[in-house]
């Protein structure tokens, strides 16, 4: 049977995959998975009685919840965040750069060859040289996934909101004028499009901060895609490359390293609940908790875990009031050793 890391690695992340870690008592650490409410997998230490009370459950935000005298940190695994941009001008090489930058999956549909070579080379994962209606026919939505409208064309631009429209996404903008975008809200209404999911989609796309010159005008687009796509979800993710990482690991009688996860924040600290690190033997890790005087703490008791050979998982509670860290707030990680 795939173990909890491995299915979390190899299955779609939609949104819908829940996951559940005991985090206080002889079985914290013990934890269970679920898809569309049904039980993917759970520790020998992960009671089938607590995993039935939390099977029923939809994915939602993160936190902590009781169930009985049992403390249960629940999380909705997001998938990773993914860009659709269709065009290749001068804004969207700009918007490539910045998207890849902070970890979005970027996807360019441009069906000029020359302008395609620019997207490639301005780092978009995937280039995409053909029509832009029948090729966005063929890219799937998710609850993770935004598209970005700003092609040569006003009839391309249209063209590819129309398939856009019936597809799940977080987030649909076009690059155009405030006159442009209203008349092209009207013309797709008057087609018969849905007037509420017409009217959800950012035209004129980016945030207002006055952009002039395509570099600008990126920032404005990239900033907007943080807000609406972090209100969206709640989850903080899984680090680049850590659960295939923890996938690998094999059973031995000696701890490989140590996993940290924020179950709680208080106050102004910086990371949400569902934050992670994974602190190697060697002293290396991956990811952050926050940085500075909270990731010190967790790397030392990760370090004294490691040295005892500690099997225990336990939580530490780091404190970064104001005058230690200037923040005012404090987290509770759960620190368990694998």
């Amino acid at each position: 049977m795939p173990g909890f890391f491995e299915l979390i690695e190899n299955k779609k992340a939609d949104g819908t995959l829940l996951a559940a870690w005991i985090t206080a008592g002889e079985n914290a650490g013990a934890k269970a998975l679920f898809d569309h409410g049904e039980l993917l997998y759970r520790d020998e230490l992960f009671q089938a009685e607590l995993a039935g009370q939390i099977r029923g459950q939809k994915p939602g935000p993160e936190g902590i919840r009781d169930y009985g005298d049992m403390r249960v940190f629940l999380e909705r695994i997001s998938g990773k965040k993914k860009l659709v941009i269709c065009g290749a001008g001068h804004v969207a090489l700009a918007l490539i750069r910045f998207a890849t930058s902070i970890g979005y999956h970027v996807t360019v549909i441009e069906d000029r060859e020359a302008f395609a070579g620019r997207a490639r080379e301005a780092g978009a994962h995937r280039v995409i040289c053909q029509p832009f209606g029948e090729t966005l026919d063929s890219i799937p939505g998710d609850p993770s996934t935004a598209f970005v409208i700003m092609t040569r064309e006003h009839a391309h631009d249209v063209e590819c909101l129309r398939r856009i429209l019936p597809k799940t996404y977080v987030y649909a903008g076009m690059m155009g004028s405030q006159s442009r975008s209203e008349n092209i809200r009207q013309q797709l209404i008057e087609e018969g499009a849905d007037a509420g999911r017409v009217a959800e989609v950012h035209m004129p796309i980016g945030l207002p901060i006055g952009s002039r010159t395509p570099e600008e005008i990126a920032v404005s687009v990239i900033a907007e895609l943080i807000q609406v796509m972090n209100a969206a979800d709640p989850g903080e993710g899984w680090p680049e490359g850590m659960t295939a990482e923890l996938a690998t690991l094999d059973e031995t009688d000696t701890v490989k390293g140590v996993l940290a996860m924020i179950i709680e924040k208080n106050g102004e600290a910086p990371r949400r609940p569902g934050t992670r690190m994974w602190v190697r033997r060697d002293g290396s890790f991956l990811g952050t908790v926050g940085g500075g005087y909270a990731e010190a703490v967790i790397l030392e008791t990760a370090g004294k875990m490691m040295r005892e050979n500690c099997r225990e998982s336990r939580t530490v509670r780091v404190s970064m009031k104001k005058g230690t860290m200037y923040c005012g707030g404090d987290i509770s990680v759960l620190m368990m050793p694998l």
